[in-house]
């Protein structure tokens, strides 16, 4: 029996159960940044991540917004564009208002709001325009009449206000303003409620003293929209100056139930533990009714949206065209959508609600019963759902293969937020849809990189063993797909470039050897990039010379384009190189230039070599024109000389034909051209008046024409490129050699 070895026998697979514990453990230690980092998102609960939820709360809301009752004891009296045109300009006299307050009044409305800021005397008023006019006998006149009518507009409206349950406003003033008064009772339980409530750092405009003590409400007109201007919450008390004052809106819902105090029910009140902890107000009541708020005491509104059956244009009321039974029982805010006056606010459902609808939606939405916050176990619920949710991810990514493992981690993801629409479609209950869901989409794609990198580290293994044989490009295409590790090649079209450096041989036998490379690497590497910065792959160096390949190992459909930018990069970059080399090497060097050959054609593309030595590369024709067309820059001056063939597949840029020659090899004469500019060159005036006269003297010379000599010289003269006069000389050698051959 033949005794084998082992040392040089690869090492046995570890079995599977071995490899799927170590990859999963690999998967959970990679998802774990991702999901501390979701849990700390959801503790600490940073701006950007609110803003976040609330507009993912704002599209559940477009999805479902609450659903209106018409018999809602909510309307709004508009002073509309109608109202204004039939009524006059604003400001009204605030006699018209009283009989809008009077006319509401009577109809038997439960509470009057009146979503307006009386801070200025009617300035419509007999004595107001009499004190704004100059001394005269009219204004004695009216003087007189104001005198005896003893009473004014705002006296007129402040009488109509008494006999009615009337709430007015107040708002934040920008400048100046006074300590808003406390006209109703406050009773806080648990903690300071007040530290809680927003703080409003300004102090308050108030109504002029006559309306403020005939109204029976006084009530704070502002919102506190978000950063993005959209007004989510309501607030029930603002902080303006240290005063607790409530909004207008929880005014008229206390005037409706003939209340006198508000109760603040704040953390570690009766019924509200919070184990020590401050966590805010949990609720108001106003009257008979408890209304849940976020911990600042704003109640986050169920909007419905615009509804034409909440509006009554103030112009009906004031024609007597309403019903009583309209209005009888209803709390009835009074306020403008036309434009003109400017109240208007931003809602997850309207770009533009007049901003008494937002104080009536608020109304509406306490009334109806409805619900909609963050429960107080939010966010142990969500912290729960993260660290389950990614642990879970990270193992699907480590077990399944990596489509099944993305459809399952999405799956989970998709129905934690489908989990968190149901909460508030059904309870009223919002939970983060966007946390979880992108901790979990975190944690398996943090899995899924380590898996890569386990990948990438048995490809590298690849790249280790075979980096000393075949080039970087040849190694990434094994490691990807090792089949490919076989000999042959695909016959495919291409577009092949030979490069060589004039002048090199001289510079060579200056230089040790350590400084020729040197100066081979300083031109080589900026021609490289050029090369592959337009698509195209470097084969091989040959000495001072450089052969690249278009259209593989990628397709590239452009690869003659490509392949001629390529070249005229290369030759943009030479004053750069020959700077370079002149502050490296001193001296009296001879210049730096280059020749570019180009042809397209078909070639054999693939691993050529022997079964243990090969390299990627390309063979045929194609290449061998290529080889031969490039000595001819030396031969007629020209830096790019290029074949018919490229001239025919890419006819935009810049060419002259220069000759037919015989390449070696051949016994067909090949025209060649040189590549003179781009696109925008071949356009150019001068060039084009160039190509006509260069053509016409080629045309003479083939022709033997007398004007050849003429023609010759003059193309001479308007020749773009020094060089192309070895062109030229090899066209009066061949005008001069019938001369010859008849001596």
């Amino acid at each position: 029996m033949t005794e084998t070895n082992s040392s040089l026998l690869p090492p046995p697979p570890r079995p599977r159960s071995r490899r799927s514990r170590r990859a999963g453990a690999t998967a959970l230690l990679w998802s774990a940044p991702a999901i501390i980092a979701g849990v700390a998102l959801a503790a600490f609960d940073p701006s950007p991540l609110r803003a976040v939820r609330d507009l993912a709360f704002d599209s559940f809301m477009a999805l479902k917004p609450r659903v209106y009752d018409a018999d809602a004891p909510v309307r709004v009296v508009d002073i509309d564009e109608e109202s204004l045109r039939r009524m006059g300009q604003w400001p009204w006299p605030r006699t018209i208002l009283a009989r809008l307050v009077t006319a509401i009044g009577d109809a038997g409305a439960a509470a009057i709001a009146l979503d307006l800021l009386f801070a200025e005397p009617d300035r419509t008023s007999l004595e107001q325009i009499v004190a704004g006019m100059e001394a005269s006998p009219a204004r004695d006149d009216l003087a007189r009449v104001a005198r005896e009518r003893k009473t004014t507009n705002d006296d007129a409206l402040a009488d109509a206000m008494k006999r009615y349950p009337v709430a007015i406003g107040l708002a934040v003033a920008q400048s100046g303003g006074e300590k808003p008064p406390q006209r109703v009772g406050l009773v806080w339980q648990g903690d300071p409620g007040g530290d809680f409530l927003p703080q409003v750092p300004a102090r308050a405009t108030l109504p002029l003293p006559g309306l403020m003590e005939s109204a029976a409400g006084l009530g704070a007109l502002n919102f506190l929209p978000d950063r993005d201007t959209i007004v989510r919450r309501a607030p029930s008390l603002l902080m303006i100056d240290g005063v607790a004052t409530p909004s207008l809106s929880m005014e008229a819902l206390r005037l409706a139930q003939q209340a006198s105090t508000y109760l603040v029910k704040a953390s570690n009140a009766s019924g509200a533990e919070a184990f020590g902890q401050q966590t805010g107000v949990v609720s108001v009541r106003n009257g008979d009714i408890a209304i849940d708020t976020e911990r600042d005491g704003q109640i986050r509104v169920y909007y419905a949206g615009f509804q034409p059956q909440r509006r009554i244009p103030a112009w009906r009321i004031l024609a007597g065209d309403v019903a009583p039974d309209e209005l009888r029982g209803r709390i009835v805010f009074v306020g403008a959508s036309a434009p003109a006056l400017a109240d208007i606010r931003a809602t997850p459902l309207q770009p533009d609600a007049p901003g008494v609808e937002v104080h009536a939606e608020a109304i509406e939405h306490i009334l109806s019963g409805g619900r909609l916050a963050r429960p107080d176990y939010a966010v142990g619920v969500e912290i729960t759902a993260i660290v389950l949710g990614g642990l879970l991810a990270a193992l699907v990514s480590a077990l399944c293969a990596p489509l099944l493992g993305a459809a399952l981690a999405f799956a989970l993801a998709t129905s934690f937020a489908l989990g968190s629409w149901l909460f508030f479609a059904r309870a009223g209950l919002l939970f983060d849809p966007a946390t979880p869901p992108l901790a979990v989409l975190a944690a398996f794609a943090s899995a899924t990189i380590a898996a890569y990198r386990r990948t990438e580290k048995d490809r590298a293994q690849i790249r280790d063993a075979f980096g000393r044989y075949v080039s970087p490009a040849v190694i990434e295409a094994l490691a990807a797909d090792p089949s490919k590790l076989r000999l042959g090649g695909d016959i495919r079209q291409v577009t092949v470039l030979f490069s060589d450096i004039r002048n090199f041989t001289q510079r060579s036998e200056r230089l040790p050897a350590n400084e020729v490379v040197h100066f081979l690497n300083t031109v080589h590497t900026p021609m490289s990039d050029a090369v592959m910065r337009f698509g195209g792959t470097v084969d091989k160096y040959i000495g001072d010379g450089l052969m690249a390949f278009w259209n593989a190992p990628l397709d590239d459909p452009d690869h003659v384009r490509n392949a001629l930018r390529a070249a005229l990069a290369m030759i943009e970059e030479l004053p750069n190189i020959s700077a370079r080399l002149s502050l490296e090497q001193p001296g009296d060097a001879p210049p730096l230039g280059l020749g570019i050959g180009l042809h397209t054609g078909q070639a054999c593309v693939g691993n050529l070599g022997s079964a243990r030595r090969f390299d990627y590369s390309i063979v045929g024709d194609t290449v061998n024109s290529a080889a031969r067309i490039e000595p001819l820059c030396k031969d007629y001056g020209a830096q790019i000389i290029v074949s018919e063939a490229i001239v025919a597949a890419a006819p935009s840029f810049a060419y002259i034909e220069i000759d037919a020659v015989a390449l070696r090899g051949r016994q067909a004469a090949t025209r060649v051209f040189a590549v003179l500019g781009d696109e925008k060159r071949a356009r150019d005036s001068s060039f084009l008046a160039f190509k006509e006269l260069h053509e016409r003297a080629l045309r003479a010379v083939r022709d033997a024409d007398q004007n050849a000599e003429s023609l010759i010289s003059e193309c001479e003269s308007a020749a773009p490129e020094p060089g192309l006069a070895l062109t030229y000389a090899r066209w009066r050698k061949r005008l001069a050699a019938p001369i010859r051959d008849g001596a």
